[in-house]
């Protein structure tokens, strides 16, 4: 079977949770992808360290001194034969780095946020189209077992269709960031392109652009941008949908959601995630846990290499994300007035 291979620029926690899912990946049969060649800044980042990050998946010990490092992304361009690079970098390097590999004729797969404007996206979304390349952003929720068996209940209309839905994420304040870079809004956009992005990007795919946005923000650190925001989608006629993200938390890392239907509510949490239909005794929904990074870049290498058309993750769909925040922070700025994004 052909596996493409695979570049990954950027070695900080996320760059490293996708090192380690695509080196477990590809140990397994039939998987579309190997690494090929590593790249960051930091010399240092390619000696064997141990990363501590937010999600599971990122947790270990990982050397890369048995793969072509760089300290220079265009330096990797000439040398290497690359299909496709995963971007792991600081949010307002992602359109200028990812354009340059979409012109060297590399796929891409670019963290999310996509990008600190829908300008930025938009440009992003024409490079790729006039260079003939496929781009995704690492929407991981999108591949992640509990988004995925929400959205299958969903679109399957057996529980009844959904009449409210509450997303909530929290973590401690990620002051270790390379040169702090999480902690300026110029950068990395603050909590709401950073880590909130994560719930506007799941409530859009789940139940479509909204009509309005009303949100409540709170600004805790100089120069962060909303640290901790609360908002209320509008769907006219549709059903009544909220978020709640904060990174000021004492308690660590939490995420989840509530999604009640006509006949069953569906919540993830730190039970597990529970099935409680309407008459009936509450129950845990059981599957086998997958690792959203390597199912992501599984279903995008099955995209580049003709097996399926990209109806998941689209950067149409990534980009509409942005616009969803950029009409949060101005409906925060506005003291909660309803934005229509």
């Amino acid at each position: 079977m052909e596996q493409l291979k695979v570049g990954l620029v950027g070695l900080g926690g996320q760059g490293r949770a996708h090192a380690k899912a695509l080196l477990q990946a590809q140990q397994k049969e039939n998987y579309p992808c190997k690494l090929a060649a590593v790249c960051d800044v930091r010399p240092e980042q390619f000696e064997t360290i141990e990363v501590e990050f937010n999600i599971k998946e990122s947790s270990s010990v990982l050397g890369f001194k048995n793969y072509p490092c760089y300290t220079d992304v265009d330096e990797m361009i000439a040398k290497e034969k690359l299909d496709l690079v995963i971007i792991a970098i600081p949010t307002y390097l992602h359109c200028e780095t990812a354009v340059k590999f979409l012109k060297a004729g590399i796929h891409v797969l670019c963290e999310k946020p996509m990008a600190l404007d829908v300008e930025q996206c938009d440009e992003m979304i024409r490079v790729a189209k006039e260079n003939g390349k496929q781009l995704m952003i690492g929407q991981c929720l999108r591949f992640w077992d509990e988004y995925r068996i929400l959205k299958s209940y969903i679109d399957s209309g057996e529980l009844g269709a959904v009449r409210a839905g509450m997303f909530y994420r929290g973590s401690d304040t990620p002051k270790w960031s390379f040169r702090d870079w999480y902690m300026h809004k110029a950068l990395g956009g603050g909590a709401v392109f950073d880590q909130h992005i994560h719930d506007v990007d799941m409530v859009q795919y789940l139940f479509g652009m909204p009509n309005g946005v009303s949100t409540n923000g709170k600004i805790i650190y100089e120069d962060t941008n909303y640290d901790t925001v609360c908002t209320n989608y509008i769907y006219t006629n549709g059903p009544l949908v909220f978020s709640h993200n904060d990174w000021t938390l004492s308690c660590g890392f939490a995420h989840g959601y509530r999604v009640n239907f006509e006949r069953a509510t569906l919540e993830m949490g730190a039970g597990g995630l529970i099935l409680s239909v309407r008459g009936k005794d509450p129950e845990r929904v059981e599957f086998t846990r997958s690792s959203a990074l390597s199912n992501e870049v599984e279903y995008f290498a099955e995209c580049i290499l003709g097996k399926r058309v990209n109806d998941i993750n689209t950067p149409e769909n990534s980009r509409d994300t942005i616009r969803l925040v950029t009409a949060e922070i101005a409906s925060a700025n506005q003291g909660a007035a309803v934005v229509h994004p």
